[in-house]
């Protein structure tokens, strides 16, 4: 199953695609800024704003080390590493998306704050007791086996450590039309509800500390697009399939049948 995975998401070319995009909207790409591949680096509900619910809600000091299950192309780890003075460690399921992201990072000069290497959250390639924080941003739609997901978090987190899970769960019950962003076909879609989630942590361990519904802000962000589209976006990424996948994930979202649910725990 993780090689169908990897294969939803990997394909060639990703920061070919990207470079030649900033170029054409006049960047310089020998001086670039981490934000500017936002559009694209941000695989997520909301992007930037997933972005920032997750960093909001870690709790570590500067120095520390956090680990990002799922890590794609390196957004969200490039931004709490910025936001949050931290070291990031990420592990992808697909080779093609850390090559992308070690690329990117060492072009806005962060490789000494943020690396990558390929690695399943259910079999996270760290001791035990090796992060102070973790965090997971749409990556359990893919996984089966959450009882093995948190157990593994909780293994590699250190006492106290700050566990903050941002993913896509369900909230009603119709089906799922696919492709949706995180797989093409129902085999490999394992969406959840929040219950599931806090139940197969908690059995882990962790202690459940809140539970936010960002369903209005994922409206927006479907129902309501920027006027001015960033440089880079998903279809520099993901490629043309793009759009039917947002329209159904748009479609679930509108009718309530999933939302983004951010759960933040403590080992």
């Amino acid at each position: 199953m993780t090689r169908s995975v990897a294969e939803h998401y990997g394909n060639d070319g990703i920061v070919s695609r990207i470079i030649s995009a900033l170029e054409e909207a006049g960047f310089d790409i020998k001086n670039l800024e981490p934000d500017v591949f936002a559009g694209a680096d941000e695989f997520h509900v909301g992007g930037r704003k997933g972005s920032e619910f997750v960093a909001s809600a870690l709790t570590v000091q500067s120095g520390q080390r956090v680990l990002d299950l799922g890590s794609g192309i390196g957004g969200p780890a490039r931004y709490i590493a910025n936001m949050l003075d931290v070291t990031v460690e990420g592990i992808d399921l697909t080779p093609e998306f850390v090559e992308a992201a070690v690329e990117i990072t060492e072009m806005v000069g962060m490789a000494e704050q943020v690396s990558f290497q390929i690695g399943s959250a259910t079999s996270i390639p760290f001791d035990d007791d090796t992060f102070d924080a973790s965090t997971m941003l749409h990556v359990g739609m893919n996984i089966s086996d959450k009882e093995l997901l948190f157990s593994e978090i909780a293994r590699v987190s250190k006492t106290n450590g700050s566990i903050v899970v941002y993913d896509v769960m369900r909230t009603g019950k119709d089906d799922l039309v696919f492709p949706m962003p995180w797989s093409s076909t129902p085999e490999y879609s394992f969406v959840e509800t929040t219950d599931a989630y806090v139940k197969a942590a908690e059995n882990a361990g962790l202690e459940l500390l809140t539970v936010d519904d960002h369903r209005e802000m994922a409206m927006a962000f479907f129902n309501n697009p920027p006027s001015e589209p960033p440089p880079v976006n998903l279809g520099h990424l993901m490629g043309t399939g793009v759009p039917e996948m947002f329209a159904n994930a748009r479609n679930a979202i509108n009718s309530g049948t999933i939302s983004p649910i951010l759960l933040c725990f403590t080992n």
